[in-house]
C-alpha cells in the first residue's frame, strides 16, 4: 500500500508546479449561519493540452465540538478528458475521506477511502472541480471527484443546477453571466454556503 503521506506531498508538488505557469483562480468564503467560517482558492492551468484544476479549502466551526477541515482536490485532464483526480479531507489533522484515480495499463483505477478499489469511467467530461470556472449548460451528468462516480445535474432555472450524489446530499449552483456565483451545500445537521469574493 502507498504512503497517505507521498500521496498527499505529491499533490501538492503538482500544485506547486502550476504556480509556475499563468493560472485563472478565484476565491470563495465560506459561510455558515451567515458568518464567515473558512474560504476555498481555485485555480486552473493550462500547459500543452493538459489542464489541471486546484481547490483547497478550508474551514474552522463547532459541530457537538470544534472541527478544523482542511481539503484539497486535484484534477488533470488530457485533451479534454479527464485523466486523473485526487481529494483528501482532514479533520482537526486526521484523514477523514480520500479518493484517487489514475490511469493504468487495463484502465481507470479507482480507490475511495477507507478502501473502495474498482475500475471506472467518468462517462463525461465535466468535473466539479470545472464547474467553479464554467457553467454546465446542457449537461445533465458531472463526474465527482470525492466519490469518483457520474452524479445527476439537473437544471432548476436560468443559471441554477442541482448536483445529486449517490447518497441522496444535494449542492445548489448558481451563475451570473456563465461565472458560479455560490454553491448551497445541503448535508445533515451542516448547512454551508460557497460565496464568490470579489475579483
Amino acid at each position: 500500500m502507498r504512503c497517505p503521506h507521498l500521496r498527499f506531498a505529491g499533490v501538492c508538488c503538482v500544485w506547486g508546479a502550476s504556480l509556475l505557469s499563468p493560472a485563472q483562480r478565484s476565491t470563495f468564503d465560506v459561510i455558515r449561519g451567515g458568518e464567515k467560517v473558512g474560504s476555498i482558492s481555485t485555480s486552473r492551468t493550462t500547459f500543452g493540452d493538459r489542464t489541471l484544476y486546484v481547490t483547497l479549502s478550508w474551514a474552522e466551526f463547532d459541530l457537538l465540538w470544534r472541527q478544523n477541515v482542511r481539503t484539497v482536490n486535484t484534477t488533470e485532464y488530457a485533451a479534454d478528458t479527464v485523466l486523473t483526480c485526487r481529494t483528501a479531507v482532514h479533520v482537526n489533522g486526521a484523514i477523514r475521506d480520500s479518493s484517487h484515480m489514475a490511469p493504468t495499463s487495463d484502465g481507470l483505477r479507482c480507490y475511495v477511502y477507507p478502501g473502495r478499489v474498482f475500475r471506472g469511467t467518468p462517462r463525461t467530461d465535466w468535473t466539479t472541480a470545472r464547474m467553479y470556472f464554467e457553467e454546465p449548460v446542457g449537461q445533465d451528468l458531472v463526474f465527482v471527484e470525492s466519490v469518483l462516480e457520474p452524479c445527476s445535474l439537473l437544471s432548476t432555472a436560468p443559471g441554477r443546477y442541482m448536483l445529486i450524489f449517490p447518497n441522496g446530499a444535494r449542492n445548489r449552483y448558481r451563475y451570473a453571466n456563465g461565472a458560479l456565483q455560490e454553491v448551497q451545500v445541503d448535508r445533515s445537521f451542516l448547512d454551508l454556503v460557497f460565496r464568490r469574493r470579489p475579483d
